[in-house]
């Protein structure tokens, strides 16, 4: 056999294994199931926004999936720690996302996306969401989905995050919230060639939680089409403290609140950073049988170091990173997690039915409790009717590389040897594996960029440069699609 065709099998054999991709989510009652096995999935992650806001510059064609070797090194970190999805808050539509988008796809691990930005237009006003529920608005959450809805690994879409955070707000963002679901639920009946689901993510904030979660998940008439009608319901939770417990930390009154939920419930962030170091107690619980008959897992806040203090890693601006002790501690922790138990499905959750919409859901006096809806503005029909203009698809590529070319430290400072991402085989998503990645590691004596760099985020921004899309070898080129 000549070494040309070995060659060309090779790259056929990876085509292959990025193609078939991670199996789909789908939501079923109040659980997430993987729609070819029929397991159970519990979303065990982290907030992934590199660079904080920095990080997010469309005039610049930067957002935290616009660069391949910054998500090579990410994804390898990642896949070590246990995760299987990470949230990304603020993207851009118009940038190309695919590179990283197959790079998280081959190692298993799923991505839950913000449609709104912080850029003008680009969110709904809390304080007047009438002002800014517009076209120019669904365009851009529109642009969203077009640029994510056919990559397998994409697990949802959150229609908002904390646009209800205190007693006003509540007194007028709920049925805009809805309306937004549904108009995001209908482009995606209309465009997409699977269904995505579409849920919130809420602030906890006591007055008004419960009232929140019971405006959107309840179904309008009662019918189970409902399309303004959340799939799933995020809570950004800190209360868990250092060394708390079930009680002290209110997670039995989270589970109480939510125990006749009829659709997931999970953390959509975690992780309090008020004691030090962040031992991550909390997870045995999230993850185990007091709280997984309700909840659906967490993503810990967040991956990047940033000015708020709540990293796993911290990152350079010469594409260095380093690993802080809490990267450690959350890795301990979910090695302690039975993926087994969680992937067993509970089959009273996944036949529960929707309440009812009507107004003695609502307890708290100021919010909104009326099921008026408010139409489609002016050219939003148009949009699902037709879809956006020059709509920028995303799709799976050729993940080429696998070996991290930047340096990696430890959180003891010695240099991890042979980082890399290991595409899964199967279709598998990624769980904790037992890795004890701070053990991974050795000093080097090599010459090699410091670990003491400049901060990313705190100074300008270096160009580190992206992956090749394909090998580059003596034969025809060869394009997965």
């Amino acid at each position: 056999m000549s070494s040309t065709f070995k060659i060309a099998v090779a790259l056929l054999v990876l085509c292959t294994s990025v193609a078939s991709a991670v199996q789909n989510i789908k939501v079923q009652g109040a659980d997430f199931v993987n729609t070819v096995t029929l397991n159970r999935f519990q979303i065990i992650g982290v907030a992934y926004q590199p660079g904080g806001s920095s990080g997010f510059n469309p005039g610049s064609g930067v957002d935290p999936l616009s660069n391949g070797t910054t998500c090579l090194r990410d994804a390898a970190l990642m896949q070590q720690l246990g995760i299987n999805t990470i949230r990304i808050y603020n993207l851009d539509p118009a940038i190309n996302h695919d590179l990283c988008a197959s790079i998280f796809n081959a190692v298993g691990i799923y991505m839950l996306l913000d449609v709104n930005s912080p850029l003008p237009g680009q969110s709904l006003n809390r304080g007047d969401p009438g002002s800014t529920y517009n076209s120019q608005y669904l365009t851009q959450i529109f642009g969203i989905v077009e640029a994510f809805k056919d990559y397998p690994n994409t697990l949802g879409f959150f229609a908002g995050n904390e646009v209800i955070n205190d007693d006003p707000s509540g007194g007028v963002v709920p049925p805009y919230l809805r309306a937004v679901t549904r108009d995001l639920k209908n482009y995606i009946a209309k465009h997409s060639i699977r269904s995505i689901p579409v849920g919130y993510s809420a602030a906890d904030v006591n007055d008004i939680l419960a009232d929140t979660w019971e405006y959107l998940q309840c179904a309008i008439n009662g019918s189970t089409s409902d399309m303004s009608r959340s799939d799933f319901f995020g809570l950004n939770s800190y209360s868990w403290c250092g060394t708390a417990t079930y009680d002290s930390s209110g997670y039995n009154k989270i589970i109480s609140q939510f125990s006749n939920t009829t659709i997931p419930v999970f953390f959509s962030e975690y992780g309090c950073n008020l004691v030090f170091p962040r031992i991550f107690s909390e997870v045995p619980i999230l993850y185990g049988p007091q709280m997984t008959s309700v909840m659906s897992g967490g993503l810990v806040y967040e991956y990047s170091q940033e000015v708020s203090n709540y990293g796993l890693v911290v990152l350079y601006n010469n594409g260095t990173a380093q690993l802080r002790g809490d990267y450690d501690n959350l890795q301990a922790q979910y090695n302690t997690v039975n993926v087994t138990l969680l992937e067993s499905q509970n089959t009273t959750a996944i036949e529960l039915m929707p309440p009812t919409c009507k107004s003695s859901l609502i307890t708290a006096s100021g919010f909104y409790n009326k099921f008026d809806i408010p139409s489609i503005p002016a050219g939003g029909q148009q949009l699902i009717d037709n879809g956006i203009s020059n709509p920028n698809n995303g799709k799976l590529v050729t993940v080429s590389q696998s070996t991290v070319s930047a340096m990696v430290y430890s959180s003891k400072g010695g240099l991890i040897q042979n980082l890399a991402i290991k595409p899964l085989p199967e279709d598998q998503s990624n769980t904790p594996n037992g890795t004890d990645t701070s053990g991974s590691a050795s000093t080097s004596s090599s010459g090699t960029a410091s670990p003491t760099a400049t901060k990313k985020g705190a100074g300008r921004k270096n160009n580190v440069g992206v992956l090749e899309l394909v090998v580059a070898v003596a034969l025809p080129v060869l394009i997965c699609t």
